[in-house]
């Protein structure tokens, strides 16, 4: 497939990945690693921004294997560059379509941002939540804007079945609630890391695509909202305390039911050690009308095989392998078209998901802490 897309003439788009990681854990690693191996039509990957792993990093031993990647990858007619602003990036483009997914640290992200609008790209990919804040945020939206960059959201779920299927049912029964349900497979005794790691917070970080579905799909925004109930956590045997590692604030997990004005309700449940899993559950009237998990039975067995080949990687590398795809190739097929991706959020979208967390974690600290 890969020699087959290089063969297209103006018909790709070349993506640079900026923020890359590191191999088996950076999120921008795997989205570089699906477009190597030619998993996504119509694109292929031309450049490759890893800032610490080839700067103040690069002689570390996660430095050092980077280096050994890149060697391979620059074989394979890759382009590595320290820096965004390195004068370079998209030099080997072969098409006008230049989309910079970044996916570095969120502190990081709107500087990359910022750059890479200065760097030519014509579109960006920016995975979630985007910046630190919600200003941020707005300030990069009217940036875009003014240079009329087209920016698209790595938000994954409101394309995955399992949520368009909860979706439909609840759509068609009217009163019921969506439990929206994320869990990764973090081990206690690695909490520290992952709340340094993720220092903007288990709302804005792992449960920021549940508040978006929430803001998309069920009219949820920080000004709307008239109930927050916690009785969920009350239920759990781990609760939803705010815990404190390493000086860094967060959550383990959360539950809660957010309710608009219009008596509109959604629940969300949000777990860093609780396996990995993504599952929406549509009830009404105390009657289950839909379990349906990200992963159904054919797909776990190939999840399984993919666990046993790579034990290294982080599991939700795996288990989102499609989604991540999708969006990809949803964004590139468009892009290459001069169309908006269909399903893919916008930063607009983002936005909002941002107020709500904004919202949500000074009221949930309050309450849980």
């Amino acid at each position: 497939m890969g020699e087959m897309i290089s063969s297209l003439t103006g018909g790709e788009a070349n993506y640079a990945i900026i923020g890359c990681g590191v191999e088996g854990r950076g999120m921008g690693w795997y989205h570089a690693l699906q477009l190597l191996n030619g998993e996504i039509p119509r694109a292929r990957l031309s450049d490759v921004v890893e800032p610490f792993f080839l700067g103040a990093g690069k002689d570390l031993p996660p430095g050092k294997a980077f280096a050994e990647m890149a060697a391979k990858w620059k074989a394979k007619g890759v382009q590595f560059h320290a820096s965004v602003d390195s004068g370079s990036l998209f030099s080997g483009a072969t098409s006008g379509t230049k989309i910079a997914l970044i996916a570095g640290r969120t502190c990081d992200n709107p500087g990359f941002f910022r750059q890479a609008l200065k760097a030519g790209a014509t579109h960006i990919l920016l995975e979630k939540p985007g910046a630190p804040s919600v200003a941020e945020l707005e300030a990069m939206a009217a940036e875009a804007k003014a240079a009329n960059v087209p920016v698209f959201m790595g938000f994954i779920k409101n394309i995955s079945p399992y949520f368009t299927e909860a979706l439909e049912v609840a759509n068609g029964n009217p009163g019921a609630l969506v439990t929206l349900t994320s869990r990764n497979d973090y081990a206690k005794e690695d909490l520290a890391e992952c709340f340094e790691r993720n220092a903007e917070g288990l709302l804005k970080n792992m449960a920021i695509h549940e508040l978006a579905l929430a803001a998309t799909f069920f009219g949820m925004r920080a000004d709307t909202i008239v109930d927050v109930d916690t009785s969920g956590c009350d239920e759990s045997a781990d609760g939803c305390d705010l815990m404190t590692l390493n000086d860094f604030q967060d959550f383990q997990r959360l539950d809660f039911v957010l309710t608009n004005k219009e008596g509109g309700k959604v629940r969300i449940v949000a777990d860093r050690c609780g396996g990995d899993e993504c599952r929406a559950i549509v009830t009404k009237d105390g009657e289950e009308l839909l379990n349906r998990a990200m992963i159904d039975a054919p797909r776990q067995k190939v999840v399984e095989e993919r666990m046993k080949a790579h034990p290294d990687w982080i599991g939700y590398l795996i288990t989102q392998e499609p989604e991540y795809r999708e969006l990809k190739e949803r964004c590139a097929a468009a892009a290459v078209r001069g169309e908006f991706p269909e399903g893919v959020a916008t930063i607009e979208i983002a936005i909002e998901a941002l107020k709500l967390a904004e919202y949500l974690t000074p009221l949930l600290s309050a309450r849980l802490g």
